[in-house]
């Protein structure tokens, strides 16, 4: 190190010293080269090193220039007169070297990057120093053996660990690669963020996992730390069962206070791998009683036993359509879950965990009871009692969503502006508020008041809603001037929301028929097609559809219609042989599609099932 301090500092130094005139002429051989008139670079640098062999800047710029232009020999000179002057320097080798590598003569080339590392007086810089110029070279193998051995000669070992961990993990060594990580991570364990980072880098790629979590395996027992790592490549594997054990290892080792399973148990709730995190949350529950996690645990079982149930919700509904009436579960099938949120709310009381108990309460109420009146009253509670609480705009929100749904459009409008202008509202629900306040507003004509609105959720491209927000505003700038028919239009939309499909249908067809609403006609033959959808009539719905994706590239929606065909198809008439058909032509016909990806992965899976002989979805 200090060997390579000494020349920076030479460096330095001769750079300070040059005259101007040298400086210019350096200055021209630079740009010569940026143009590529090598030959004249080389003549002036070649005139600069004779005058100067110990400038560093000439030496090197003269073999790059030797090496580009392949003038290997001359490169080969300049760097052998190098090594005359400055023997002690492992680059003046590792550069021969690379010369004679990129010469195609290997041999010579590894024998020239072994003399400064058989020599008596060798330091360990040297082992790296020579195996960057093989890894230069792509000669991996070549650089692993040098790391290697410096390595069994070095005072600490861990200092190769990282470039040998890097080599084999880039040589598919996967197992090799671990290796090297966990020495390090056995020696330090203060390095767990980055070996976990490193060995993360990789398992990824073929054939890395399995070989990686034999290895870490067989150190587990040397530190709390592989056991940690251990369970998170468990994670990777899928064997959450696994994953658990070891999270409970190390929570116990670590005395966490069942911190790490909690973590676990969320991640398995978003994973919705709910069998297990229900396991997971009754645990800590169970085995941390006093902990200041318990109110979080007890909500995170209430949800994932929610979701349990949502699961069966969702099976009884038609998610496939655009829209559809739900068929509701039973206040029995709901009723543990909306008492284990009652008794989360009651012990803790005024805290944001009762709040959000009380919240996803009125959301089962209402979207899967089906009771808006019980629903109405715990939002109530939570806007008249809470309105500091981040669930004050969400409850204000959902109370607009049902007033809305129940025909109670006035009181909806208020509760959408009221949250709106919350200084509690997040982005995301403020967006969802003007969103739905500008429906609203342009089912009464106020299209400008609903423009309005919809600038503040087209502002932000990385919104969900933006799609939705960007349509319907392109739709209300278009139209505007067809008062008569937009309002027709809008008012179709509120009842499409109210799940009043033949309603919202019979609007969405006096449009289509009338002449001067030509610039609706394209949006409301789609909703037609999937209102007939909403209601079942599939021959009818099929039809329209058709004529719809006919059209081409007439019709934006064409894409979407013949998406629409293949799900009708696939859940609603039960074909899989035409809804593949229609799944290709979707691919064929729309190569530029959104709903490319989602149709292929489709004709995978039915062509699997129809292998399988089975005929439902």
């Amino acid at each position: 190190m200090k060997k390579i301090l000494f020349i920076l500092f030479c460096y330095i130094n001769l750079v300070a010293q040059q005259n101007p005139f040298d400086a210019n002429q350096f200055m021209l051989a630079e740009a010569y080269e940026q143009q590529g008139n090598y030959a004249k670079a080389i003549e002036i640098i070649e005139q600069l090193y004779s005058k100067d062999t110990q400038n560093p800047n000439y030496f090197n710029k003269l073999v790059n220039l030797y090496i580009t232009l392949k003038n290997y020999n001359a490169a080969i000179s300049l760097l052998e007169s190098r090594i005359k002057m400055y023997p002690q320097d492992p680059n003046n080798f590792g550069q021969l070297g690379s010369v004679y590598y990129m010469m195609g003569d290997y041999k010579k080339a590894k024998e020239v990057w072994e003399i400064p590392l058989s020599k008596a007086n060798r330091n360990s810089i040297n082992f790296r120093v020579i195996a960057n110029y093989a890894i230069e070279r792509r000669a991996f193998e070549t650089a692993i053996e040098i790391l290697n051995r410096g390595k069994k000669e070095s005072e600490d070992p861990t200092l190769y660990a990282f470039d040998l961990g890097e080599l084999y993990s880039l040589t598919m060594q996967y197992e090799n690669a671990t290796k090297e990580y966990c020495e390090l991570l056995k020696k330090n364990p203060g390095l767990y963020s980055t070996v976990e980072a490193k060995i993360f880098s990789f398992i990824n790629k073929p054939e890395a996992l399995k070989p990686t979590i034999k290895v870490v395996s067989e150190y587990q027992s040397q530190d709390v730390s592989f056991k940690l790592l251990l369970a998170k490549l468990m994670v990777e594997n899928k064997e959450f069962d696994k994953a658990f054990e070891l999270y409970v290892d190390v929570d116990k080792a670590r005395n966490s206070g069942g911190q790490l399973l909690l973590d676990y148990a969320n991640f398995l709730l978003n994973e919705e791998n709910f069998q297990l995190a229900k396991d997971v949350f009754e645990y800590v529950i169970k085995n941390f009683p006093e902990s200041k996690l318990i109110a979080n645990a007890k909500l995170g079982l209430t949800k994932t036993l929610e979701s349990i149930v949502l699961q069966e919700f969702r099976k009884n509904n038609p998610e496939w359509k655009t829209f559809y009436s739900s068929t509701y579960l039973s206040e029995e099938k709901t009723r543990k879950i909306l008492s284990a949120y009652k008794e989360v709310a009651d012990l803790y009381k005024h805290s944001e965990i009762a709040i959000e108990a009380r919240y996803r309460s009125a959301l089962i109420l209402f979207y899967v009871n089906n009771k808006p009146e019980k629903a109405i009253e715990q939002l109530n509670e939570i806007v008249n009692l809470y309105p500091t609480s981040t669930y004050f705009p969400k409850a204000l929100i959902e109370l607009g969503n049902i007033y809305l749904q129940t025909g109670q459009v006035e009181i909806a409008k208020e509760k959408y502006l009221t949250a709106q202008n919350s200084n509690r509202v997040f982005e995301d629900d403020r967006n969802i508020a003007s969103l739905q306040l500008s429906k609203i507003l342009a089912s009464e004509g106020n299209f400008n008041s609903a423009i309005e609105a919809l600038k503040k959720v087209t502002l932000n491209t990385k919104n969900d809603l933006t799609n939705d927000a960007l349509e319907f505003s392109l739709i209300l700038n278009t139209a505007k001037n067809d008062s008569s028919n937009l309002v027709k239009f809008c008012k179709a939309e509120i009842f499409t929301e109210q799940k009043n499909f033949t309603t919202a249908k019979n609007l969405y067809e006096e449009i289509t028929l009338n002449p001067q609403a030509f610039v609706l006609h394209l949006i409301c033959k789609l909703r037609s097609a999937e209102m007939e959808m909403a209601l079942n009539n599939y021959p009818e719905a099929l039809k329209k559809l058709g004529a719809i994706v006919d059209e081409e590239e007439k019709n934006i929606y064409s894409d979407k219609a013949l998406y629409l065909t293949a799900k009708i198809y696939e859940y609603g008439i039960v074909d899989f042989s035409k809804a593949i058909d229609s799944y290709q032509k979707l691919l064929a016909r729309f190569p530029k599609s959104i709903y490319l990806d989602e149709a292929r992965e489709r004709i995978q899976h039915l062509i699997e099932k129809m292998k399988e002989g089975k005929t439902d979805v």
